[in-house]
């Protein structure tokens, strides 16, 4: 990858389009946000994978991030919590933490920051009537 860097931005053309840098969130994505994006992101994609192999079918699934960060001047992430909500009918809520714990541990991004960051996953089965 070749980042292009300018007094306001720093960008990189993608096959799918150019993502814009900015300490400034009106400008371009913080690297904060891609930070756990990423997290999220690989976590969702393996999640979804392993559930696919299973054959576990669901509706709707959503992703809540909470992020805890130092109170000195870095500013570091501590702590993601990344809760996922899986919706669908008859959804064994044992079997879809077990799956996503396989996921944790079989996503890159994840384990290329433990334990430097501490990255917990949990889900919730919303089962529909």
């Amino acid at each position: 990858m070749k980042f292009n860097v300018t007094d306001q931005h720093i960008t990189t053309d993608l096959e799918y389009d150019q993502l814009v840098i900015s300490g400034d969130e009106s400008e371009g994505f913080r690297p904060f946000q891609l930070m756990v994006s990423s997290l999220a992101g690989c976590s969702v994609l393996v999640y979804k994978r392993i559930l696919q192999k299973q054959k576990v079918e669901y509706d709707e699934m959503t992703v809540e991030a909470e992020v805890k960060r130092s109170d000195d001047a870095v500013n570091k992430i501590e702590k993601v919590n990344l809760h996922f909500k899986v919706t669908g009918e008859d959804l064994n809520e044992e079997k879809l933490q077990k799956s996503l714990n396989t996921a944790s541990k079989n996503c890159s991004m994840v384990q290329s920051v433990v334990p430097t960051i501490e990255v917990k996953e949990t889900v919730e089965a919303i089962n529909k009537e």
